[in-house]
């Protein structure tokens, strides 16, 4: 054999070969572990985005998963495998995997905090599923609404199904929504059960988002965008899960031990769409000086000036805001500066003083006070960990390209 092929074919096996193992395909799952497996030099075996099933004859080092209960053959095939395991869920405990997950009560808690900004009382989530991912978006959403002084209310589809698995989850959506006070506020479990449900909507007359709010998470575009309404969605961070999923994997494959608990990956921030982009509140005069602050908040302005935006006095104007919104009006003004703030620091790179002004800040100095005040960092630091997380993530094919 000619040298060349030879260290060509001593080349192809130390490469690890690495196996993509989806209960459901997810696009940017499969592009984080892209990007890894060109860093890593990777063979990865990606057959089940294709054909949904575990390949016969695969042989390798390692396993990159998600799993769910329902999946029993994927469960089956895992079990018969002796190598290294990632899984991107909590979910088949036994199955001895190590555990790479988002933070899902987190992101039930970004989805509930939204709509208690838009000033709905009434808040639901909506559940078609009992998956371990579900129960903690669902734990994160009731503490935040019972933090606020609400009642946390539970559309449970996947109850019903169990005790009745002939009933129709249109139907039964359709008449649940009908019987709940409006405005409402909805956070789905996911993405496509919130496109599900505003097609209920759209079907039963029900006005998106005058009478009802929907918040999906994932913040999947190619199901947000192009939903009967543009849906308002929690950025999941999945392309990041599955990046360090994989870079924990080659660790395993490298003899080092596990960790002894599940690797959270934070969400990576709410994205508004049309589905929820309303004011609910019941005080015009209220829901004008909200309005009067997210118009005018990058401007210097003051509570005296969304005083005057209305027909009240100071002091009933305070007392009206604090009972629609739990907190000021000078506190309302600064979480809309703070939150400009923190998405031109991920975005760009102008300098600090020139951001302070642009939301409204009369100094770089008063800005970087209102900031650590909320964040506990300064903007600098806040700055350099979103973008070591941007190049992390999605800098390694460009960094380790041979």
């Amino acid at each position: 054999m000619p040298n060349s092929a030879r260290t060509r074919q001593n080349y192809e096996l130390t490469r690890k070969r690495v196996l993509l193992a989806l209960a459901y395909y997810e696009h940017r799952m499969h592009r984080g572990v892209a990007a890894y497996a060109r860093r890593g030099n990777w063979i990865l075996d990606s057959t089940m985005a294709h054909y949904g099933t575990p390949p016969r004859f695969w042989g390798g080092e390692g396993i990159l998963t998600l799993m769910l209960p329902d999946r029993n053959d994927l469960i089956r095939y895992l079990r018969n495998q002796d190598v290294p395991m990632v899984a991107l869920t909590k979910d088949v405990p036994a199955i001895p995997a190590a555990r790479v997950v988002l933070d899902n009560y987190q992101l039930g808690r970004i989805a509930a905090e939204h709509l208690l900004e838009r000033g709905f009382k009434h808040l639901a989530f909506y559940k078609y599923t009992h998956y371990q991912d579900v129960q903690q978006r669902e734990a994160g959403f009731a503490a935040a609404v019972q933090a606020a002084g609400r009642e946390a209310i539970v559309l449970n589809w996947f109850a019903v199904a169990k005790k009745r698995p002939r009933s129709n989850p249109f139907l039964w959506l359709q008449r649940k929504l009908h019987r709940l006070p409006r405005p409402l506020g909805i956070v789905a479990q996911s993405d496509h059960r919130a496109y599900f449900l505003l097609c209920v909507c759209e079907k039963s007359g029900i006005r998106v988002p005058e009478e009802l709010a929907v918040v999906g998470v994932d913040n999947d575009e190619y199901t947000c965008e192009f939903a009967p309404v543009p849906l308002t969605s929690v950025d999941s961070n999945r392309e990041k899960l599955a990046f360090e999923g994989a870079a924990l994997l080659d660790k395993l494959m490298a003899g080092e031990s596990p960790p002894t608990e599940p690797v959270l990956i934070p969400p990576a921030g709410l994205v508004v769409r049309r589905s929820s982009d309303i004011l609910a509140l019941d005080n015009p005069q209220v829901a004008k000086a909200v309005d009067f602050i997210w118009q005018h908040f990058h401007r210097p302005i003051g509570v005296g000036d969304v005083v005057a935006a209305t027909t009240m006095s100071r002091c009933r104007l305070y007392r009206a805001f604090e009972e629609h919104l739990g907190r000021t009006i000078r506190a309302e003004i600064e979480r809309k500066r703070l939150e400009l703030g923190r998405r031109m620091l991920a975005a760009s790179t102008n300098k600090v003083a020139a951001i302070a002004r642009q939301c409204g800040y009369s100094s770089g100095e008063q800005f970087c006070r209102a900031f650590a005040r909320q964040t506990g960092l300064t903007p600098r630091q806040y700055r350099q960990g979103c973008h070591e997380e941007h190049e992390e993530a999605n800098g390694a094919d460009e960094d380790s390209r041979p």
